[in-house]
């Protein structure tokens, strides 16, 4: 009888090797796609200061620049800017 399990449960090691390396595979494509989404939206979203100031938008004109418009809280009421 054990003659019959030893080829099976080897059999079912080769198995579950694969579907362990698969997962791993798939885990670390899964982190390596969100790490590079991630550096990709930080990159769109981040403003050059520097090049606010060089060429300020238009309702910036008379400072230069302003932060509280460039991150959108320009029209919140001044308790909530604190």
């Amino acid at each position: 009888m054990s003659d019959v399990e030893q080829p099976s449960s080897r059999h079912h090691g080769y198995v579950r090797e694969i579907v362990e390396k698969i997962s791993e595979h798939h885990d670390r494509a899964v982190r390596q796609r969100e790490e590079e989404e991630l550096a990709e939206a930080a990159g769109e979203a981040a403003f050059d200061l520097g090049a606010d100031i060089g060429l300020p938008a238009v309702p910036h004109r008379a400072v230069g620049y302003d932060v509280d418009a460039d991150l959108g809280i320009d029209k919140e009421p001044p308790q909530l800017r604190a």
